[in-house]
């Protein structure tokens, strides 16, 4: 590998794992806010909460990845230009062609690595984000009997004015009214 090919390669790589870094917490925070309704106010274990986000966070990265590599390759690029690089590499009779060849290959790796991800390791994960959801809700039931709103348990709909259910731990010993 040349001089020039690493030089385009490490300042790429280092502008998408950068951009990677930032998407991916982005996209966490939005999926954190969408269901915030099931982690919030449930008492739940700090590990509960980490193996959540980290069965959670495989399904962006399909989101994240493509958008990562537009953006880096657009900084990358733009600094190239700002700097004079690509006048440097065009008068030294280096085209665009063959500058961009050992990121057309990382790329192509990329997509077969991606595609791979996205075959194998996102079902799995993804069952076992719905598995640990059905857990939360079957070891504290009560918690997902939200106040003032219908809500359906099995085939009937019921309204809770107030949700005793923080204070006792069986559902059979609330007072019903």
């Amino acid at each position: 590998m040349k001089i020039l090919d690493r030089y385009i390669l490490t300042s790429f790589l280092q502008t998408l794992a950068t951009v990677f870094v930032i998407l991916f917490f982005i996209f966490i925070l939005q999926g954190i806010w969408l269901f915030i309704a099931d982690l919030a106010g449930k008492d739940l274990d700090l590990w509960i909460i980490i193996k959540f986000l980290l069965l959670y966070s495989p399904r962006m990265i399909p989101l994240v990845l493509p958008l990562s590599v537009l953006l880096a390759s657009i900084m990358t690029f733009g600094s190239f230009a700002e700097n004079y690089e690509f006048a440097a590499m065009k008068s030294s009779g280096i085209s665009l062609k063959r500058t961009m060849q050992p990121l057309s290959l990382f790329i192509f790796i990329l997509a077969f690595i991606s595609f791979w991800f996205a075959n194998n390791i996102i079902p799995k994960s993804e069952f076992e984000f719905i598995k640990l959801r059905r857990e939360i809700v079957q070891t504290k039931p009560a918690m997902a009997i939200a106040e003032g709103q219908f809500n359906q348990i099995g085939n009937t709909n019921i309204k809770v004015e107030k949700n005793l259910a923080k204070t006792v731990k069986n559902l059979k010993t609330l007072p019903f009214t």
